[in-house]
């Protein structure tokens, strides 16, 4: 009805810079998706302030105006931080739909949202997620195609003379190179003619002093000069940037800045990665790429990452021609080069480059996910099942099939999917049917025997195989998040039983 004020549209986002880049798809997406409605954002003051300029159409918050938000009523309130506060708030608030996690009053945590819940059965268990942060954001709302991050690139092409910015820091250590890398890579693009800049805030100061002293080029140090507006600033006027998984990364993808993201430590860039498309991701190729945590004695994956394989791989993306040559690629043996995209759908995708299958014999790798770091995960399990055969076309798989259970993808493609998994890898189908009928079969036992409490299985995800964690840890999820009702058990058992189908 013309003149009719529709109640807004609240997002809680207290989280980290990169989260809030991250979120901005999300904002586009509400702006086109619910029209007439305001979106509100809650966030943190420090991060949202400075970039505020570069966010879609949103009125941010503060949570210490909270009070003043619980007395206002919203058409959707969209949680997507996981801190304890917002969850607590999430429950406060008077809306008709929710999404997300929240308090209720005695407490007791609820996650509305089939792909909110999924997101949390991640936590610690994302080896075969294959899900961008940013889409989980907002799938739960747009089934159908989501809006693409579409930006103003600059040109791919990077000529000697360009401006280079170096992001040197991150979040933990292991997720960064060190000192000497920098240095290295800052004195071969200084030679190749480049202008290379040591960028970073206050957290990357004596780091950023360090590269600088071994690498003689003090003047090139800008590390803690700028203010978070005044870098994003600095960053606008870059050719290229190169970073580990940061804030500034998501910030310099969402401005339409072509860059390399180093990917090192416990981050996936199919999680993570810059989501804007045609960006470069360069990772170590172990099979323990993309852990939660690392469970190494080091930090094997930024031991594989050298300055001079880093800049080999830089002239390329500077030339601006897409598939590495055999040369490139053998040179670079023991690394991916993944290039960021988009399904038809809108989902993320990231697209491998090499190395790859067609490379012929003399390439010591066949593909990605080939040197196993799991060696428990090479053996047989407690069901008799092989762990881990075949990394990848079970994470293919696991996306296909979440999709199908959640409405977004049709039997059929499910179906295919599933084929496609026993052509590839038939130990893998083979293995996940099993396990799924030896978690059937234990489900139902503990239900017989207890079928009062069921919370008895809240640690049986553990129990099962890598292969079958997704689905494990999702049940766990969701019969939690069920309160164990006997409806949430059936229908998990079913899932279960159309897995163990062969």
């Amino acid at each position: 009805m013309p003149g009719v004020k529709r109640l807004p549209v609240l997002v809680l986002q207290m989280q980290r810079m990169g989260d809030l880049a991250l979120s901005f798809p999300l904002l586009a997406d509400l702006g086109r998706g619910f029209p007439g409605h305001e979106i509100w954002v809650v966030g943190e003051a420090d991060f949202f302030k400075p970039l505020m300029f570069l966010s879609p159409p949103a009125v941010y918050f503060s949570y210490a105006e909270a009070a003043r938000l619980e007395r206002e009523k919203f058409h959707l309130v969209i949680n997507i931080s996981h801190r304890t506060e917002a969850a607590a708030l999430a429950g406060k608030l008077k809306s008709d739909f929710g999404l997300g996690p929240r308090l209720d009053d005695s407490g007791r945590l609820f996650i509305d949202g089939d792909w909110q819940l999924y997101r949390a059965s991640l936590t610690h268990n994302n080896r075969y997620n294959l899900y961008h942060w940013a889409d989980l954001n907002r799938l739960d709302l747009f089934s159908g195609e989501l809006g693409v991050y579409r930006t103003n690139d600059k040109s791919s092409r990077v000529l000697p003379g360009a401006r280079i910015g170096l992001f040197l820091g991150a979040s933990e250590a292991e997720k960064r190179p060190d000192a000497d890398f920098w240095a290295e890579l800052c004195l071969l693009l200084l030679k190749a003619g480049y202008k290379p800049a040591l960028l970073g805030g206050e957290a990357e100061k004596e780091l950023g002093a360090a590269v600088a002293a071994a690498a003689h080029v003090g003047a090139l140090n800008l590390t803690g000069r700028f203010t978070l507006r005044e870098l994003v600033s600095f960053m606008s006027e870059l050719d290229f940037f190169i970073s580990p998984d940061t804030g500034p990364m998501h910030v310099a993808s969402w401005i339409g800045l072509p860059l390399l993201n180093l990917s090192l430590g416990p981050v996936n860039p199919w999680e993570t990665g810059p989501f804007a498309p045609n960006r470069h991701i360069v990772e170590a190729d172990l099979d323990c790429r993309g852990c939660w945590r690392c469970v190494e004695g080091r930090v094997l994956c930024r031991e594989a990452l050298s300055a001079e394989k880093v800049f080999a791989l830089l002239r390329h993306i500077f030339s601006g021609q897409g598939q590495a040559s055999l040369a490139l690629q053998k040179k670079m043996r023991g690394l991916r080069l993944w290039r960021s995209g988009y399904e038809e759908s809108g989902l993320y995708d990231l697209r491998l480059l090499f190395p790859s299958n067609a490379e012929g014999p003399d390439n010591a790798s066949s593909g990605p996910f080939r040197f196993s770091r799991f060696p428990a995960e090479n053996t047989e399990s407690a069901h008799g099942a092989p762990q881990d055969p075949a990394r990848f076309p079970i994470a293919r798989f696991w996306r296909k099939w979440f999709g199908g259970i959640f409405g977004r993808e049709s039997r059929e493609a499910v179906r295919q999917s599933r084929a496609a998994l026993r052509g590839d890898s038939p130990d893998a189908a083979a293995a996940l049917a099993a396990t799924a009928a030896a978690f059937a079969l234990e489900m139902a036992r503990n239900y017989r025997s207890n079928p009062e409490n069921i919370f008895t299985l809240q640690d049986l995800w553990s129990k099962f195989p890598a292969i079958f964690r997704p689905f494990s840890g999702y049940a766990h999820m969701y019969l939690q998040n069920s309160r164990g009702e006997r409806e949430a058990f059936l229908r998990i058992l079913r899932l279960a039983e159309e897995l163990a189908e062969e």
